[in-house]
Parts: structure tokens; sequence; C-alpha cells
């Protein structure tokens, strides 16, 4: 790995007010948390939303997989310093190298979230909920890790391991959140065990078959979601409060599974979105509860 080169100031400075910009636009949970964090670990938080949004959305912008697959090892290259001159071009990859080296984050969990990616675009046959919580502890639950070491200055205070519950539960969240938009156009990772203790299959998902074992099998997820979702909040309300700042998306969670409560009969059909100003008031009331 090639050491290097200081970014320039005014390059650094557009290539972190873009990341601000682009997370408000498609994290805005997690720009809501970095507002959250101390002045000096907003940009590199701000970067690492904008980094999650671009290696989600990397199979989504094209149809071929391959393709999918190649601009994630563009982004695993840039990670390592292998495409230094591409990457001072990118604001988003520039932005994320200067938190790097800013707060010493380590390049595997970054290269984790990026595993997990290239999870959703080929996904193992025999997909189970145990593959699905490994899958959740390489996306969200890296991440949390990451944004905890930047919110708590470079120094790693989840001693509780909040990450891992906190990630199982945004991940199945965004799993059945998801499914109006996913199935029957891409993989949707449903565990296979769970959709075969309800009578149901993968093809039922790929078919949008709102079946009885499709809507059950989704309501124990949703369940497992809720259960994850307080485990990770009595870990936090040990833990040092430095590192609040990452876990704020888990605060409208619970918004979000009410509504596919409500939506419980109709899982392929597109939910309304909750209002950003009652998202932002359950983060503040969730924030203060810590």
């Amino acid at each position: 790995m090639s050491a290097r080169r200081p970014p320039d100031a005014s390059a650094l400075g557009a290539a972190n007010r873009y990341c601000a910009a682009l997370a408000r636009a498609q994290s805005r949970d997690q720009w809501l948390g970095a507002l959250y964090a101390e002045a000096s670990a907003r940009d590199a938080l701000n970067a690492l939303a904008a980094f999650d949004h671009e290696i989600r959305h990397a199979a989504r912008r094209s149809r071929d997989p391959n393709l999918a697959a190649m601009r994630l090892a563009w982004w695993r290259g840039a990670i390592a310093g292998e495409r230094q001159d591409e990457a001072a071009g990118n604001p988003v990859a520039l932005a994320l190298s200067a938190a790097i080296d800013g707060f010493a984050l380590p390049r595997a969990w970054l290269e984790a979230m990026l595993d997990a990616r290239l999870q959703e675009i080929a996904p193992q046959d025999d997909f189970s909920l145990a593959a699905f919580r490994a899958f959740a502890d390489e996306s969200e639950g890296a991440r949390l890790r990451l944004a905890a070491l930047i919110a708590a200055g470079g120094v790693e205070l989840d001693q509780a391991d909040a990450h891992a519950p906190a990630g199982m539960a945004l991940a199945l969240t965004r799993l059945i959140g998801e499914l109006p938009f996913k199935a029957g156009s891409a993989q949707a990772l449903i565990p296979a065990d769970v959709a075969a203790r309800h009578g149901a299959s993968g093809s039922d998902f790929d078919a949008r078959r709102a079946s009885a074992g499709v809507i059950a099998a989704c309501a124990e997820l949703r369940g497992l979601a809720r259960d994850e979702l307080a485990e990770a909040e009595r870990r936090l309300n040990g833990s040092d409060p430095a590192i609040l700042p990452a876990f704020i998306p888990l605060g409208p969670l619970r918004l979000d599974l009410d509504r596919l409560d409500r939506n419980a009969a109709r899982p392929f059909e597109p939910l309304s979105e909750v209002s950003p100003l009652r998202r932002q008031w359950a983060i503040w009331r969730w924030a203060r509860a810590r």
C-alpha cells in the first residue's frame, strides 16, 4: 500500500461539503447523527454516510452484477490507497480517505461493508437467519462501529458491542421496508429457514405473493428487529455517551416498524414516508432518553 498524499485543503473542503449534502439528502438519519457529534467528527461521519450510500446503490445503477462488482472493486482499491489519482477526483473517496487517516479507521471494517454489498449481488443458496446476522454485522454493524469510533475521536468505546444488535435491527427493518422495491426485480435476503418455518419460500417472495406464510415470516422478522433494538438500547444505556451520535439512526426505527406493522397484510406495497419533522422529533426524544 502506497503512502497517501495529503489532500489539497480547498479540494477537501469541497468534498466534505459534497458529502454533507449527499448525506442530508440520502441518509438523513445519519446526517442528523453527525449533528449530535462534536464538530471535529462531523465531516468524517458525513463521509462515512456518503460512502455507505454510494456502495449501497452500486448494484442498483447497473442491471449487470459484474459491473456492480467492478464498482465495488474500485472502492476496495480506493480504500487501500491504490487509486490515489482517481480517488482525488471523487469527492466521497477524497473525504473518506481523510476520515481514514484522521481517525485511524480500520480498513477491514470498510471492506466488510463492501463484502456485504457483494453478498446482496450474489447471495448464497442456503441463506439462513445466521447468514443474515453475519450480513448485518458486515453492513450496518461495521458502519456503526466506524461511526462510533469517529464520534469518540478515534477511541474504541463501544465496549458492550451495541453495534451488533443495533446493526441487526437496522438491517432487518431495511430488509422488510425494501420488499416493495426489490422483491421480484433484485435478490431479497429473506432467510430461507424463517420462510420455511411458516410454509413459505424464496420463490414466494420473488413472485410477490402475499401468502399467509410470507406474511407470517415478515412478522417474525419485524418482531426480531424489535427485540434487537431493545437489546441495543439496553447496551447503550451503560455505554460511554461519546458514541451515541453513531446510533442516532435507531431513534426513528420504531416509527418504521410501526408503519410496517400497519402494512403487514400488504408487504409488497410501498408505504408512505414518515415526515422528516416526525423523524427528527423521534430522534430528539430517543437521544434525550439515553
